[in-house]
């Protein structure tokens, strides 16, 4: 794939390109303007729908088109993250193919077409064909107001948009790119080189061979929600990680996720096709296996609490189901670590870039720095198919001479409010509050204090880890302050992890061998000393998975955290996203104090502005 033109033949005139997706998870928009991103956002941050599965991304594209003061007359392309061109023809010899392959080999479940999920594959060959998306997306501008023709629509295969997305953000100017995900199209991972201004695909993994449905088959048995909740499980797998390493499952699992030499392989048949009675990612052949070994490892119906059994164990964990999610986590890291291995050995790469929803498992990512033998690693923050876009924009920027390359320093590309907008808010919502001369001082007086306190600052972040801007802040060296945070704030799983921010020019203090810290993408080994010193941010397992700020980069966040230093000894505070359990990182003034108010959360500071909630002895 020749990423574009030389750069000396660049043109004269700005090239406006909007990328989107649509139609599917995570569905978002960004502008590229003369090969610059300058706006980037989720629809679920609009929407307060999590991942807003099925939307067109409308009002991140306003939004978009806003921040960069452009109408969509102005746009010159849009690119979406999607190659429809392969449907139905591709596409359909590639369904036709696996069909054919596992209906004739599988067990009787996979004729039981009432519950396959092969039907739902089918009605895809339809909905994504041009004739089909084109309209919806001519419906989807219609919708939000523009109703002149639009700009020419390009169509960018989805692996590619992942692998532009991560090599041209990287900084790197040659490097091996590692893309995994559900699917795109009929493809479900990547491996490609990236060599200054073009990237070369080397080997493909096509449906069924998928990393993300293997996991999410597991996801939604342990109960969760797949494409959404796979963080759980990577939290939860933690707790086996003292256990015997060669526990029973990873046997079994191994018989659907089949690694060999420098190739991997998975089964469909436990995952999308075949009998669908208990869950809509795994099949029934799934849970005849799982139970057969273990008849307590039942399907778990979402919402059910049997990971922890409050009542019986209190903060213990069922370990039948840690064991699961354990093994499943060890299988998806061993294929992986193999990828990325054969890029760094075969084709004698040092930098390992990688992109697509599988890329959101930090633990995975730090195995693979660890462990492929390259010296450093990219992880795009915004992995999810919401990256595609960003992705899909600079394949057409390239494409048509523009320099793409932007090694991503921050991400905070989302909207922002000015103090103005804020005290606006404020006064409309008839609340008591204070201007404060110094937000960060006073937010580390009050985190030293014990208070866990929400933190609105700046352009909101892009990708599903908030990063200073949004976020909810607590003192890491106050050991039940996690515990507080879970149970009064975000109503979460107490046993899920919290993660550290910290100043970068301190980060050999408490990571080992860091590399990349910016985007919390990547988890690493804790300092032997810090899990008695930061026990609110250091997992089960004894890793962090880090965000390290730099002055040049977030100067109001920098700040606090130095406050922090002078105050605690420690220039490190728990942040975690500014949401409750369910729902996106809260984007506007309003749903701030929304969550702030519906929560346990102590004191709010937006902008330069104060609020605190008055506790039972200041009333009296």
């Amino acid at each position: 794939m020749r990423g574009g033109n030389d750069f000396s033949r660049r043109r004269n005139k700005k090239m406006n390109i909007l990328g989107i997706i649509g139609f599917g998870m995570n569905p978002a928009a960004c502008l590229l303007r003369d090969g610059k991103c300058v706006a980037f956002a989720e629809e679920e941050r609009f929407t307060r729908i999590k991942v807003s599965e099925g939307l067109f991304p409308g009002q991140a594209i306003s939004y978009c088109l806003g921040a960069a003061n452009l109408s969509l007359d102005a746009i010159d392309v849009i690119a979406f993250g999607w190659d429809c061109n392969k449907y139905p023809w591709s596409m359909g010899r590639n369904f036709a193919k696996n069909f054919l392959r596992y209906n004739l080999s599988s067990s009787s479940d996979a004729h039981d077409s009432k519950n396959s999920s092969w039907l739902l594959a089918l009605e895809g060959l339809t909905d994504f064909h041009p004739a089909r998306i084109i309209p919806k997306i001519n419906e989807g501008f219609r919708s939000i107001g523009y109703k002149e023709k639009l700009p020419p629509i390009e169509f960018i295969p989805h692996h590619s948009a992942h692998a532009y997305s991560a090599y041209f953000n990287s900084g790197f100017h040659n490097a091996g790119i590692l893309t995994i995900d559900g699917h795109g199209e009929e493809l479900c991972t990547q491996l490609a080189i990236g060599n200054n201004d073009t990237i070369r695909i080397v080997e493909s993994f096509p449906i069924p061979h998928s990393l993300g449905w293997f996991y999410a088959a597991l996801t939604e048995y342990l109960g969760f929600i797949p494409y959404r909740d796979e963080g759980k499980v990577m939290g939860l797998a933690a707790y086996g990680q003292s256990r015997n390493r060669q526990n029973k499952w990873i046997e079994p699992l191994s018989r659907i996720l089949r690694i060999n030499g420098g190739t991997y392989e998975v089964d469909p048949t436990y995952t999308l096709f075949g009998g669908h009675r208990h869950g809509q990612r795994f099949s029934d052949k799934l849970a005849r296996l799982i139970t057969s070994i273990d008849p307590a490892i039942t399907p778990v119906s979402r919402g059910e609490t049997t990971v922890l059994n409050h009542e019986r164990k209190n903060r213990y964990l069922n370990e039948g189901y840690i064991d699961l999610a354990w093994a499943g986590q060890e299988l998806l890291e061993r294929a992986a670590v193999m990828l990325a291995s054969k890029l760094v050995r075969e084709y004698n790469v040092e930098n390992i870039c990688i992109a697509g929803g599988v890329g959101l498992n930090c633990k995975m990512n730090g195995e693979i720095l660890r462990r492929c033998g390259c010296k450093r690693i990219f992880v795009q923050p915004a992995s999810s198919d919401a990256g595609s876009a960003l992705g899909a924009a600079m394949f057409v920027g390239l494409k048509n001479g523009d320099d793409v390359r932007q090694p991503l320093e921050n991400a905070y590309l989302g909207p922002e409010f000015s103090n103005a907008d804020i005290e606006k808010t404020l006064k409309a919502n008839k609340l008591e509050f204070r201007p404060v001369q110094d937000p960060a001082q006073v937010g580390a007086q009050l985190l030293s204090e014990g208070k866990i306190i929400a933190w609105f600052q700046g352009r909101m972040e892009m990708g599903p880890r908030a990063l200073g801007n949004r976020s909810i802040l607590a003192n890491p060296t106050l050991p039940e302050i996690k515990d507080r945070v879970n149970k009064t704030v975000k109503f979460r799983e107490m046993w899920r992890p919290f993660c550290p921010s910290l100043i970068d020019e301190k980060k050999h203090d408490y990571i080992e061998s860091p590399g990349e810290t910016r985007f919390m993408t990547v988890a690493y080994p804790a300092k032997k000393t810090i899990a008695a010193a930061l026990p609110s941010v250091v997992h089960v397992d004894n890793s962090i998975r880090p965000q390290t700020v730099s002055k040049q980069v977030n100067s109001h966040y920098h700040d606090l955290l130095s406050h922090m230093a002078k105050l605690t000894g420690h220039p490190v505070v728990l942040n975690t996203s500014f949401n409750v359990k369910g729902e996106p990182i809260i984007c506007t003034p309003q749903e701030a104090i929304r969550c702030f108010f519906s929560t346990g959360l102590d004191a709010l500071i937006l902008g330069d502005f104060l609020i605190e909630k008055l506790t039972t002895h200041e009333k009296r």
